[in-house]
């Protein structure tokens, strides 16, 4: 069983983690998943969806703002993961 060593990565937000090339590839499945998951959320969206809360007052279960933020993580995620496996095949 080859053994493979695990490296220090820092993602463009500055976030750091060790990983292997294994690591890696799960880490991109994972993280591709989530952005397709925010993507999908977002695209079906509609003004009229909100939730009640207790208080009487309605709101949106989530907020524009809070899903482009975590598009914006996850693609840039997803872009760091391919770029470090990119290098890792040279």
């Amino acid at each position: 069983m080859k053994m493979h060593k695990k490296k220090q990565y820092r993602y463009s937000s500055g976030e750091t983690l060790e990983a292997d090339v294994e690591d890696l590839k799960c880490l991109l499945r994972e993280n591709q998943e989530y952005l397709d998951n925010y993507l999908d959320l977002y695209g079906s969206l509609e003004d009229d969806e909100y939730v009640a809360r207790g208080n009487g007052f309605c709101d949106r279960k989530y907020s524009d703002d809070f899903i482009e933020g975590q598009i914006a993580k996850y693609r840039a995620r997803v872009e760091d993961l391919k770029s470090w496996l990119a290098e890792e095949k040279r």
